[in-house]
């Protein structure tokens, strides 16, 4: 081999590198970008997921905020009904209070009645008060037994002349 024949081989395998090396350049900037735009979806992938991780947490958050808020409601419902089922209670005692009072206050209103009625008897002129007058009634209440009331006689019819 000549040493021309060798200097055209080594300056073809020299141009083939520089072509290789360019190409290899050329090509470098391109997997570089697809490399990078790779990297950008891929963070704006994370960021998407941390967006849905953050609004999932908000509504778990309002979730339980909603909860505490049943809770509360309920339970100051349930006071509510504690508070009225003890009103209801002592208005139950103040008025079964209130029957015994009126009931004694009847007894003593018919016991009056009673002496009123004796009283008038005794100063009524057409009542037998020979005889027994009252009937006892097991209530406490006493009538004037209808036989023992004698009537005056009725007056004469009169007449008129023509």
């Amino acid at each position: 081999m000549d040493t021309t024949t060798l200097i055209w081989i080594i300056v073809g395998i020299v141009v083939v590198l520089a072509i290789v090396v360019v190409a290899l350049l050329v090509t470098a900037r391109g997997r570089r970008e697809r490399r990078r735009e790779h990297q950008h979806a891929r963070a704006e992938k994370m960021r998407e997921d941390a967006r849905e991780t953050e609004l999932q947490a908000r509504q778990h958050e309002a979730e339980a905020a909603r909860a505490r808020a049943d809770a509360a409601a309920a339970a100051a419902a349930a006071e509510d009904a504690k508070a009225r089922a003890a009103e209801a209670s002592m208005d139950a005692e103040r008025r079964a209070g209130r029957v015994d009072d009126h009931r004694a206050e009847a007894e003593d209103l018919r016991r009056q009645h009673a002496e009123s009625m004796r009283k008038a008897d005794d100063v009524d002129p057409y009542v037998d008060s020979s005889s027994d007058r009252h009937d006892g009634h097991a209530d406490g209440r006493d009538e004037v037994a209808r036989d023992q009331i004698t009537r005056p006689p009725a007056p004469p019819e009169r007449r008129e002349r023509t």
